[in-house]
């Protein structure tokens, strides 16, 4: 059974595992925790049979007119449950007095987020380990 959680209450590193596949320089579980700590709003899926963390989303806000969603993932073999979308949706929640909310994502994920309504974009980035 899959359960949506907003706080990083009774998570520790130890069930962040797995995530980050196919990245050039996959984040460790410390570090993963670490960013879920310092964001502003933060979703998990978490998965109570097996009591890991299956899939999260979160943002950096100044909590008035801007929001940024740096990553939202789900497991690969959670993938395709309506998992992503259900992390997507609760965090627009969460945003819905946010103005402005970006993110940046390969072009072959644009159509998830189009469904969603919102539009393509540019953008201009530094990746240090590039």
């Amino acid at each position: 059974m899959i359960e949506y959680r907003t706080t990083l209450e009774g998570i520790s590193p130890n069930n962040l595992k797995g995530f980050f596949v196919g990245w050039k320089k996959p984040l460790t579980s410390e570090e993963h925790y670490t960013i879920l700590k310092n964001s502003t709003f933060i979703v998990l899926a978490y998965d109570r049979e097996t009591s890991i963390v299956v899939g999260f989303i979160n943002a950096l806000s100044d909590r008035s007119h801007f929001a940024f969603i740096p990553m939202l993932e789900v497991l690969p073999e959670y993938q395709h449950k309506g998992i992503g979308s259900k992390l997507f949706k609760m965090m627009l929640k969460l945003l819905e007095d946010i103005t402005c909310i970006d993110l940046t994502c390969d072009i072959q994920m644009q159509g998830f987020y189009e469904q969603f309504g919102m539009l393509k974009s540019h953008g201009m980035v530094f990746r240090k380990y590039l």
